[in-house]
């Protein structure tokens, strides 16, 4: 049998790895030489208008040369699973390589692997998947046939997601906001610490805080570092007591959540930055001895009290960990239109085409922070992507069906 050569049509998996190592070099080579020449969509309507022209060459190619070589490879299993291959192989290192920040590696940060989706590497593996799947779904789009819909969805659906979802990274705006009690707030950060002047402002009407119950460990007096390393668990919530730490059975004779020190002793109180502080009983197991003392986790006002069991160990308690946390502010728009609302975590609220998100607080000031950090996010794009991921949901599901009532008539063809 007379071997094939390279490049010799029709072109196979050999020709398929070889333009993915072209592509990855050329990627590199770019990303080294051309540093100022970044890998960048434009905005709207730029990326609309270099959607529609990329589509346009997909079908140009696809209508008026169906029988070239390109476009019979692009639209073969032999490109399908190559380009595919390129496309999970670098999605494989974003999740190995931390994105978005400087590498210790030179290597790294001067090929663009820690940014890869602003990288040439990552726009050419893009450039080559969407191609070979965008006429992979054509060839069995034109001429339809009812028997092809779950494909179609399938890879047309994948296909729209990941395009609409490269074109409009460009039009994705992601800002935080600093919110300070009793102070409008129209002005915003982005990524680039660029300040960013928005329609709407947002003005902290309260924040407020849900702790969890302090918890205590023992550490090491000479090292500072906990002294029980023989369990799992070193930390014990206050609520949990009476409880074993190493040599000591800790007990618990009062807990005040609001306290101040007075003289060697712990008051309850009511005033900002007042910590949480507890009387603890203390036995020595070794050789039942008890002694009594306060421990507080202190605050942005008061400092840290331990309790001193001896020479070699004392009694620490950490600061409460935040349960809940979320922000009542009033959103007021350029035309005057105010409006309340609650931002919690994981509950985002939408403005519009914003979302505003609960990020974070003072964790200094803890319970008594006075600001609220708010995430914006913008993604006009994101219907589009959506409409891809259902579409994509919805071929599986008939691909589903298909192939069990195949099944089906297999085993009925069987039993006759």
């Amino acid at each position: 049998m007379k071997q094939r050569n390279t490049w010799q049509a029709p072109w196979s998996y050999r020709e398929g790895w070889i333009i993915t190592g072209g592509l990855a070099i050329l990627g590199i080579v770019w990303q080294v030489f051309l540093p100022a020449f970044k890998a960048e969509l434009p905005s709207w309507p730029g990326n609309l208008i270099l959607g529609l022209f990329f589509t346009g060459i997909l079908v140009s190619l696809y209508f008026f040369f169906p029988k070239s070589s390109l476009v019979k490879w692009l639209s073969s299993v032999p490109a399908a699973v190559t380009s595919a291959s390129f496309y999970c192989g670098l999605a494989i290192l974003m999740g190995i390589i931390p994105q978005q920040q400087a590498s210790p590696s030179a290597l790294i940060n001067l090929t663009g692997l820690n940014q890869l989706t602003s990288s040439w590497i990552f726009a050419l593996a893009n450039l080559y998947f969407l191609s070979s799947l965008g006429l992979a779904t054509l060839k069995r789009l034109i001429p339809f046939k009812k028997k092809n819909i779950g494909y179609i969805l399938n890879h047309l659906g994948l296909w729209l997601a990941l395009t609409t979802a490269a074109l409009g990274s460009s039009d994705l705006q992601r800002l935080h906001m600093n919110c300070y009690e009793g102070q409008p707030e129209w002005r915003a950060t982005n990524q680039q610490g660029q300040v960013v002047e928005l329609p709407i402002a947002i003005e902290l009407l309260d924040f407020k805080i849900e702790e969890y119950a302090p918890k205590l460990t023992l550490i090491d007096n000479q090292t500072g570092k906990i002294a029980v390393t023989d369990i799992k668990n070193p930390y014990f919530s206050i609520t949990d007591t009476p409880f074993q730490l190493g040599d000591y059975t800790i007990e618990m004779e009062l807990y005040l959540p609001e306290a101040g020190l007075i003289g060697d002793r712990f008051e309850r109180v009511n005033e900002i930055g007042s910590p949480p502080a507890a009387k603890l009983i203390v036995t020595n197991t070794v050789n039942q001895q008890k002694s009594t003392g306060w421990v507080s986790s202190g605050s942005f006002r008061q400092q840290p009290y331990a309790f001193t069991l001896n020479e070699r160990h004392s009694l620490v308690m950490l600061p409460p960990e935040a349960q809940k946390y979320q922000s009542d502010i009033r959103i007021i728009t350029q035309e005057g239109q105010q409006l309340s609302t609650t931002l919690e975590v994981n509950k985002p609220f939408k403005l519009g085409g914003w979302k505003l998100y609960q990020l974070s607080y003072d964790s200094e000031k803890g319970k008594w922070s006075t600001l609220s950090v708010i995430e914006l996010v913008r993604d006009p794009w994101i219907p589009a992507v959506y409409l891809g991921i259902f579409m994509l949901l919805a071929g599986s599901l008939f691909l589903f069906r298909d192939g069990t009532t195949k099944r089906k008539k297999g085993e009925n063809h069987g039993l006759d």
